[in-house]
């Protein structure tokens, strides 16, 4: 998806963006049972800022605590992550195939395309509208969610230990997605 197509399609879920800009979760409070109660049968999850530090190898250990959790909560083969960071595809998928049995590093298009969301489905066989999606990110993976009928949970870190690079690559991906989701929504509002 180019960048125009990307703000085109969130001009058009400004609104429901913007609700989950307003009603984040905490990565932490992510237990077996809060994923039981999203009414999801499969999750797919971003590793930068969520499982862990932008631009890490591996999941931190509170990102290991969270895969566990939803491997105890949907099952194995239920559990995937998809990010966006392609430099570090080949990496991260090495590290997560034996890190937490039960779940699957999926490499697809960058979000907000949904092709990751379609392999998730395919090797699930689970409909699109019955995964959750937990992302930090407004206009990848929430976007992705919003646009393909999937369950988006717009998810925040309490706190990470991070180093000045990926707090600043963090920021600079996520900040930039805040601002302009509220723009949009702010300008729909001036013309309805």
């Amino acid at each position: 998806m180019n960048k125009f197509s990307v703000i085109t399609l969130a001009w058009r879920l400004a609104k429901p963006l913007d609700e989950r800009l307003n009603a984040p979760i905490y990565v932490e409070e992510l237990t077996e049972e809060r994923f039981r109660k999203l009414g999801a049968g499969a999750v797919v999850l971003d590793h930068d800022g969520v499982l862990g530090p932008s631009r890490s190898d591996a999941p931190d250990e509170t990102g290991i605590k969270i895969l566990n959790g939803a491997v105890k909560a949907f099952g194995a083969g239920k559990v995937f992550v998809l990010s966006n960071t392609s430099s570090k595809r080949e990496i991260r998928e090495q590290r997560y195939e034996n890190l937490v049995d039960g779940v699957r590093y999926i490499k697809s298009e960058k979000k907000p395309d949904p092709a990751g969301l379609g392999i998730a489905s395919d090797l699930c066989k689970i409909d699109i509208r019955k995964i959750a999606v937990i992302d930090d990110g407004l206009l990848t993976g929430i976007l992705m969610a919003l646009s393909s009928g999937a369950i988006p949970v717009y998810a925040k870190r309490k706190r990470m230990s991070e180093n000045l690079f990926a707090k600043t690559v963090r920021l600079s991906t996520t900040w930039p997605q805040i601002m302009c989701v509220r723009f949009l929504k702010r300008v729909r509002e001036v013309w309805s």
